[in-house]
């Protein structure tokens, strides 16, 4: 899939019913699709940690999303700290370093290994938007799902729900958010077998600010 297809991607998965064998899936499935539809734009704090082998990349991060799939990402602490990476709206991917080296910023194509993490996903598709569409593919695709007990996260009720992945091109077996009142997703781990290899928590969040569209140009 190219990247000129991913909006289109989404626009056509949120408008797909959901399915789901655990009656307590589609429900927040289905919130979460409506609430991502009202959402124009948003910033974010994030904490990620991601597993490959003995590598393990953990990084604290600024996030800003708005439509339809531009995306700024800054390193706060971690690996790269300082360093910037963008989409912008004409789907270019632009970066520059952190620090004194860090003035100019350059063109990296879209296989640069510079715009994945180190389980090789794309720094752009870090967005709500995205992890909810891989949610509902997976209903779709009749995947087993099911709805585990309300938990306390960051002191915020949330709904908490659980998919046992079977896709044949990932070694992801069970992939878990936490969607607080908001319905918003503020914690996603993925595993394989017992082993923790993605963790992604999102926190001071703001939906709609009006961000500037020229955040996202560098």
């Amino acid at each position: 899939m190219t990247k000129k297809h991913l909006p289109l991607l989404l626009i056509l998965i949120l408008c797909t019913p959901i399915y789901s064998q655990d009656q307590g899936v589609a429900p927040i499935l289905e919130n979460l699709k409506t609430k991502w539809k009202s959402v124009y734009d948003y910033s974010c704090q994030m904490q990620s940690l991601n597993r490959l082998g003995q590598e393990v990349d953990k990084k604290k991060l600024d996030f800003s999303f708005q439509r339809p799939h531009k995306v700024r990402m800054e390193v706060l602490d971690g690996p790269k700290k300082g360093s910037v990476i963008v989409r912008t709206a004409e789907e270019k991917i632009r970066a520059k370093k952190g620090g004194i080296l860090g003035v100019v910023a350059v063109t990296l194509d879209e296989n640069d290994e510079r715009v994945t993490n180190l389980r090789g996903r794309k720094f752009y598709e870090a967005d709500w938007g995205s992890v909810i569409a891989e949610w509902l593919i997976a209903a779709k695709n009749g995947w087993a799902m099911e709805r585990l007990p309300d938990e306390n996260y960051n002191n915020q009720p949330c709904q908490v729900l659980l998919a046992h992945w079977k896709d044949p091109r990932s070694s992801i077996t069970e992939d878990k958010i936490w969607v607080n009142q908001d319905h918003l997703i503020v914690r996603r781990q993925q595993f394989e077998g017992q082993t923790l290899v993605n963790e992604v928590i999102w926190w001071n969040i703001q939906v709609n600010p009006k961000l500037d569209p020229g955040l996202f140009d560098l």
